[in-house]
């Protein structure tokens, strides 16, 4: 399905679950949205996207096309979920930020190694 403005990406993920004592293999499908700028440009580092995980392509595909018909039409009114994320309460969309200056921690130097007390090993 064409969905116009947006950059579509599917993927199938496998993993291991606990179920009582055995263990089981999952699949889980994802569909992820990117909604793109108005020069046509979709990225999910810089626009906002979306992912819908589900247990077929068909109902992750239907969960995520849900979420891209309300985010089409709403003024995205981001708010900080984590450090390095934002999120629109009214459609779900999610936007990735840099990580905001509170958050960052500083770097200590590296301290000098000497090589038998005589030679600076940097």
């Amino acid at each position: 399905m064409h969905w116009p403005s947006a950059l579509q990406k599917k993927a199938t993920h496998s993993q291991l679950e606990q179920h009582g004592k055995d263990v089981r293999g999952v699949t889980l499908y994802t569909h992820m949205f990117v909604l793109a700028d108005h020069s046509g440009r979709a990225d999910e580092r810089e626009h906002p996207h979306y992912t819908a995980t589900a247990a077929t392509p068909q109902e992750a595909e239907a969960a995520a096309y849900a979420v891209y018909q309300k985010a089409v039409a709403c003024p995205h009114t981001f708010q900080r979920k984590s450090p390095t994320l934002l999120e629109c309460p009214i459609c779900g969309v999610q936007k990735r930020t840099p990580m905001t200056s509170s958050a960052q921690t500083p770097q200590k130097p590296k301290p000098q190694r000497r090589l038998f007390g005589l030679i600076r090993l940097t």
